[in-house]
């Protein structure tokens, strides 16, 4: 992912790592990590620091690194980012991915950790707590208020490899810990599945999981037959229930290499998101999981690969490899609008923070970018980081 492109943006300095500077009084919002009164957008960069990884915050016009011991070279902290609200307090808190960091001897087991906002407490590690070799604990996350989810998509189950598995946690409670082998949950775990590849919180205590590796063969456990890699969503109710119901859905044009559920998003009030980007398309349901719009673009140019909703009914769609980023509307598809700047992997990640949408271009040089477009804005403001190699590669607002 380290490519550089030939264009350079505007560089903010760097203020000093965060600190316990703040209290939780100065915050204000569910989104401001700092305590300065303003909403904040946080930004992962997994391969800088000697490859230990990096998250930075951006306060206002600052671009602030996020200051976590303990990380050792590889572990690319910051692979996966989310605000959310762990503890009960007036502050935004941070969940940040390290999918490569080794755990009790476990090679790239992977962890995540939780950086309590305005100072309240020191970062919290977390484990699978029974880590696997490569499982990647932490290479996706989700986060509604105090409610996280964690995956390890590369999870082994049964003696099959990559099945995956995903991690709900509410609070500081323990994690929970649900696959497709658990009671209900429609489909079966099977080689290469990658269940929880990506998730995203519905309504209440639901949580959307993409498998976008899933073969649509049957009720079976075959490897590489049927429709390879056509993917699939699962819809959990409740991860807090003690005895879980789900809803299954394939790939509506079930074809192979599809992929669908590659990336999911849920708009409150407007529905759901899932995307196929080896098709090249987005499919939009409504509140109540029916499939309402397909959203197309053609090209080899991995449309779907990453995706946002506001608050305001809109989704941003990234297709990093040449086709820029797409906003479209639940409601209205006249509102629909393409964002300039479509150059290198500008799309990689998106975000939304109040009425602006946050776009992440990890190989812009020098050091990757995020460029900031207001709600009716043409003009996109670039922000890069004093140094770093991928900045860009993850967002969350």
């Amino acid at each position: 992912m380290m490519i550089r492109s030939a264009l350079i943006a505007l560089m903010l300095t760097a203020g000093a790592p965060l600190v316990s500077t703040t209290t939780a009084a100065a915050c204000a919002g569910a989104a401001d990590f700092d305590g300065d009164g303003v909403d904040d957008v946080v930004v992962g960069d997994p391969f800088a620091d000697d490859q230990k990884g990096t998250v930075n915050v951006l306060s206002g016009d600052k671009v602030v690194p996020v200051a976590v011991p303990g990380l050792a070279r590889g572990d690319a902290f910051g692979w996966s980012v989310r605000l959310a609200k762990v503890n009960a307090d007036a502050c935004a808190d941070l969940v940040i991915g390290a999918p490569y960091a080794d755990v009790d001897g476990a090679e790239d087991a992977g962890a995540a950790y939780v950086v309590y906002g305005g100072g309240a407490a020191s970062p919290q590690r977390l484990t699978a707590p029974q880590p696997q070799r490569f499982a990647h604990f932490g290479w996706s996350l989700a986060a509604h208020g105090d409610l996280v989810a964690i995956s390890a998509p590369y999870e082994d189950e049964n003696q099959l490899p990559d099945t995956g598995a995903v991690y709900a946690r509410k609070g500081a409670g323990r994690l929970i810990r649900i696959s497709q082998e658990s009671d209900d949950v429609r489909g079966n775990s099977e080689v290469g599945d990658q269940f929880g590849w990506s998730m995203a919180f519905g309504p209440g205590n639901e949580l959307v999981v993409g498998v976008p590796y899933e073969n649509d063969d049957g009720a079976g456990r075959q490897v590489e037959t049927g429709k390879i890699d056509s993917g699939s969503v699962i819809f959990i109710e409740d991860v807090l229930a003690p005895k879980l119901s789900t809803l299954k859905l394939d790939s509506p044009t079930d074809v192979s290499g599809d992929r669908y559920g590659y990336a999911v998003a849920y708009g409150e009030g407007s529905g759901y998101a899932v995307s196929s980007p080896g098709a090249g398309y987005v499919q939009l349901l409504d509140p109540g999981r029916n499939p309402t719009r397909r959203v197309t673009q053609e090209g080899k140019q991995a449309f779907g690969f990453s995706m946002a909703a506001s608050a305001d009914g809109r989704l941003a769609i990234g297709a990093p490899y040449g086709g820029g980023v797409r906003v479209v509307s639940w409601k209205n598809a006249a509102e629909d609008r393409r964002l300039p700047g479509g150059d290198g992997l500008f799309g990689w990640s998106v975000a939304f923070s109040g009425n602006k949408l946050f776009v992440g271009q990890p190989d812009a040089r020098p050091y990757g970018k995020v460029s900031v477009a207001g709600r009716n804005a043409d003009a996109l403001q670039p922000v890069q980081p004093a140094k770093g190699a991928d900045f860009g590669a993850s967002l969350s607002g």
